[in-house]
């Protein structure tokens, strides 16, 4: 495998490339690239060979889990990059972590495509904490996370392990950011659960129509039917089975896809109710 410098010198490397990247696709208006897929093309510009790259994106895998339980920089890598807890990866967590990294350096006056340079030049790159306290505030009020950090959440922030100069550890704050939107992801989807229950009046797991259009009012601007039965339609079509019914688990995953607000009174940490 791969000596872990390296290894670090490539992914700081691919951090900035990739946040360059979605600056430009954010601008204009075009999905950003996985970050998978990113990695091989950014390996492939890199050493200018296929074969070449696909033997270095095997070497950083190796290395990534040989150390990833050692090195937390290396661990935070393998999540943002799904080389780690496949299982856990979206788009959105990953999405979420690079904007956290970006919001940070745009407030700390540190220009995007010093990212790199700056983070291997450094045993202990930080973020000043005021910096890092105000991108939680604002990223996860964007599209990217499910829930709105709380005052507690941003205080937590200032209890991040500390370099010398006092500053927040930026892999530190990047794990910080990659726990928090997991764990906004479930909360959400249980609230949205725990909001479906209470719209399923008659208690048999499943939603009709009417019982449909008056939730979706509730969480979201909507209300010309047409719009809500086109809606029902389709979260109808992800069950697999054929009736046109709708479980507590699809309405979640429609709703996280729609970014309808979960009402606040549902976004406890009580688990889902079976």
């Amino acid at each position: 495998a791969m000596a872990v410098e390296n290894v670090l010198r490539l992914v700081h490397e691919a951090y900035e490339v990739k946040i360059l990247a979605d600056i430009k696709d954010d601008a204009a208006d075009r999905p950003r690239q996985s970050f998978t897929d990113f990695l091989k093309s950014f390996l492939v510009r890199k050493y200018g060979l296929k074969s070449i790259a696909t033997k270095q994106l095997g070497e950083i895998y190796n290395s990534v889990i040989a150390q990833e339980a050692k090195l937390e920089r290396v661990r935070c890598f393998g999540l943002i990059s799904g080389m780690v807890d496949k299982e856990g990866w979206s788009q959105g967590m990953c999405d979420f972590t690079l904007n956290m990294l970006k919001k940070v350096c745009d407030l700390d006056g540190r220009a995007p495509n010093n990212i790199s340079e700056w983070l291997s030049a450094d045993k202990e790159p930080g973020a000043t904490p005021e910096a890092a306290a105000l991108a939680m505030h604002e990223v996860s009020r964007t599209k990217v996370c499910p829930l709105a950090a709380s005052d507690s959440v941003i205080e937590e922030i200032g209890r991040l392990p500390k370099n010398e100069a006092g500053n927040v550890i930026v892999h530190n704050l990047l794990m910080f950011a990659i726990e928090y939107h997991k764990k906004s992801v479930v909360k959400v989807k249980s609230g949205f659960m725990k909001l479906f229950l209470q719209h399923d009046t008659n208690g048999d797991g499943v939603l009709e129509l009417q019982e449909f259009s008056a939730m979706i009012k509730n969480v979201s601007s909507m209300n010309d039917e047409r719009e809500i039965c086109a809606l029902y339609e389709e979260a109808a079509a992800f069950e697999d089975d054929d009736d046109d019914t709708i479980t507590k688990e699809t309405f979640a995953e429609l709703a996280s896809k729609y970014q309808f607000e979960c009402p606040t009174e549902f976004l406890d940490d009580d688990p889902p109710p079976e």
